[in-house]
């Protein structure tokens, strides 16, 4: 029996180890065949993405709805919740677009009628400061630029050209309509997910009962609700902070007469979900638009959304975000670079409640380590550190 056991060991490491060697000698196709699967299933994961945040909404609406528990109440709640939940998210999608398009189309619009002014007032500057030159001052008195033909040439480089510009039509069009179907496929899959959700909770149930021992499954039921607490109040933490931040930005720009308070608000508070660097991206866009009717203006908007960002940064996110997530701020920083730099954006977003989650996580099992000699299991840890009311 002991040399039975032995060689069953042998035999495992054996297989394990050449696992291990075919995959690094093979790393490359093994990447590639990765990429085509995760390509196939991206938007089953943006479905299940969209299902996640709208059900955060959708939670709540069908808690409101139990208060007036009827029999056709129980039938139609998952479906109203549902439909009133898509109804938020899209008038929300719809406001932003309303608010922020047109007006930056009018700015864009118009720096472009002012450019020209912009760059006669550069020369007369440029002249004032080298008029002891008469080399330089006569190359600026020479430079010149045809407006209308440099818009031209910027049009025809985007276009690829006049004669491709049916074609260039077309591909814009067909990928325009191809996003479009991609999206109502994911809104719809999401949909299904969201009716239906009790059977994948009950397929997860079924798995878990029968392949792992209790013990295990309850741990692992106590980890995925730590997680899910983090996520979702990571996700309602950014959402509030935004308009909060969106509208001390829109409320300063009225009081201090600058253009576009509303949409420039929207758009800062809209940007501002994403982490950290969310609001000066913002700031940025809105500093060019803002410099479109009044150029000196921009510097005082820059001057203001950066104390506000100081005070939004030390005081409204600690309170309103990092009280739920529950991260230190040099770990805040350090996902979103690390994040970022794997995956862009998305990676600065999702970067944030995955560290905050592995951080709780981690504290738990030492508290666990640290309480076993007084008795106290890792189930009764975790269940000190959970909200009660999540996970439906």
């Amino acid at each position: 029996m002991g040399n039975k056991n032995i060689e069953k060991m042998i035999m495992k490491y054996l297989i394990i180890v050449t696992v291990l060697v075919l995959s690094v000698l093979n790393a490359s196709s093994i990447l590639k065949v990765i990429a085509i699967v995760l390509g196939a299933f991206s938007n089953i994961f943006l479905a299940m993405l969209v299902a996640y945040v709208v059900n955060i909404i959708m939670v709540k609406i069908e808690e409101y709805l139990s208060r007036r528990e009827t029999k056709i109440m129980t039938k139609v709640k998952r479906p109203v919740s549902l439909l009133l939940s898509l109804f938020v998210v899209i008038i929300i999608i719809c406001l932003l677009i309303m608010l922020v398009v047109p007006a930056t189309l009018d700015s864009l619009n118009m720096l472009m009628a002012e450019m020209p002014k912009y760059f006669q007032k550069i020369q007369v500057f440029l002249l004032a400061i080298f008029e002891n030159n008469a080399s330089v001052t006569k190359a600026i008195d020479l430079l010149e630029i045809d407006w209308k033909l440099l818009l031209q040439n910027i049009i025809s480089i985007l276009g690829g050209g006049v004669s491709s510009t049916l074609d260039t039509f077309l591909n814009v069009l067909g990928t325009v309509v191809g996003s479009l179907f991609n999206w109502v496929l994911i809104l719809v899959f999401s949909i299904y997910i969201l009716l239906d959700k009790e059977r994948f909770i009950r397929m997860y149930e079924r798995l878990t009962t029968l392949y792992m021992k209790s013990e295990k499954k309850r741990k692992l039921d106590m980890v995925l609700k730590v997680i899910h607490q983090t996520f979702s109040s990571f996700i309602r933490g950014q959402c509030i902070e935004a308009v909060i931040l969106g509208t001390l930005c829109a409320t300063g720009m009225f009081i201090l007469r600058m253009p576009y308070p509303v949409m420039i608000g929207t758009l800062v508070g809209a940007i501002n979900i994403i982490p950290i660097i969310g609001a000066y991206i913002g700031g940025a866009i809105g500093a060019v638009l803002v410099f479109t009717v009044n150029p000196p203006l921009a510097i005082g908007f820059l001057i203001y959304l950066v104390l506000l960002q100081q005070f939004e940064s030390n005081v409204i996110y600690p309170k309103v975000v990092g009280s739920s997530v529950g991260l230190p701020g040099i770990y805040v920083l350090g996902s979103v670079m690390v994040f970022g730099a794997l995956a862009g954006i998305p990676g600065m977003f999702f970067g944030i409640p995955t560290v905050a989650s592995i951080y709780k996580l981690t504290n738990m099992y030492l508290a666990n380590k640290e309480k076993k000699s007084a008795g106290t299991s890792l189930n009764s840890v975790l269940e000190e550190k959970i909200d009660p009311t999540i996970g439906k």
